[in-house]
Formats: C-alpha cells, structure tokens, sequence
C-alpha cells in the first residue's frame, strides 16, 4: 500500500499500485470521468475496496441518473460543501460547474454567502435554502419546508432527489474533511 499524502489521514494506494477489485474500481472511475486518474475523494477509500464500491454506487446514483438538471445537482454539491467548509468538494464542484458550461452565475454566486443574494433563479435559491436547513438544522425540517419546494415549482422526484443529494454531500464532505483533504490534486500520483 503506497503511503497517501502528508494530508491524509490514512494510508492510500496510488493508481499505478492498485490491483485486484480496486483496480476494477479504479479503471470504472477514470472512465467515468475520462481522466487519466483518479480523483482524491476515491482513493480516500482505496483501503477498503469494499466500502470505495458503495460510496462509487452512491456517487454515481447523485450524477449518472435523475431529474434534476446536472448544473442543479453540481451547484447544490457546491453548496453543501461551503457550507461545511469542505473546501475540497467545494473546489472540486465549482469546477465540474464550469466544466459543463454551467451558467457563469452559478459559479459567481458560491462567492455571495447569503442564499437571498445570490444571482439565481427563485426556485433554485429555495432549493438552496433548504439544502442549507437540511445540512444544519435537519432535525427541524417540517412540512412547510417541502410545502415551499413545491410552490417554487419542484416536484415529488426532483425533491426526493434533492434530498438524497444534500444527504449524501453532507457525508461526502465530512469523509473529506475528516480524513484530511484540503486541495484537488494533493493525492495524485508522484
């Protein structure tokens, strides 16, 4: 196992150094991103093989189907991760913002810290709004919270989708930040 970099909590295994069922993995993610590497969050995992092919199911279940439109989905990545200071995933999805040639204001907005001020469309700032009660106070969400997703036009699919992605966001950025990944690229191969 090759040893991760000096940020790195745990140890990780480099792509050149990765067999078996993580090189399966590994190959699955380069392709499906059509890099030549691995993104970072990943090779977090490489350890547990076990656990890197649930969280890439997870991944690929925010970003590979749904309803919601891709830079809605990127945006709310984003989103979550300032909001839990995540500046790894924060970095890495205003990045994938631009890669889609998102609209420019998406990505000027992540730069604004209150939701009311940002250069959105209404219904995506309530969908931000809630994302941001999801992520802090979860526990106090109630019916009129989904009555509002609704007038602003979000449906049953988009909201469930919604929801799972918040969730999942709220985990991955925590399993950054725990394991101590600040930058995109510091994992990368020597």
């Amino acid at each position: 196992m090759a040893s991760g970099s000096p940020r790195a909590r745990v140890s990780i295994v480099q792509d050149s150094a990765a067999s078996g069922d993580l090189s399966r993995l590994y190959s699955d993610i380069r392709g499906h991103f059509g890099l030549d590497f691995v993104p970072d969050v990943f090779k977090l995992l490489s350890g547990r093989p076990d656990l890197l092919e649930v969280f890439w199911v997870g991944y690929q279940s925010m970003f590979s189907i749904g309803v919601l439109p891709r830079e809605v989905k990127e945006l709310i990545a984003a989103f979550v991760s300032r909001e839990v200071a995540c500046r790894y995933c924060a970095d890495a999805h205003t990045f994938f913002l631009t890669l889609i040639d998102a609209d420019p204001r998406l990505v000027e907005s992540l730069a604004i810290p209150d939701v009311d001020g940002m250069p959105i469309p209404e219904n995506v700032r309530e969908l931000l709004r809630f994302a941001a009660r999801v992520t802090h106070e979860a526990h106090r969400i109630e019916d009129g919270d989904f009555d509002r997703l609704r007038a602003a036009g979000w449906d049953q699919e988009q909201i469930l989708e919604a929801v799972w992605e918040i969730c999942q966001f709220n985990a991955v950025a925590r399993l950054a930040n725990a394991l101590g990944l600040r930058r995109v690229g510091e994992l990368a191969d020597p």
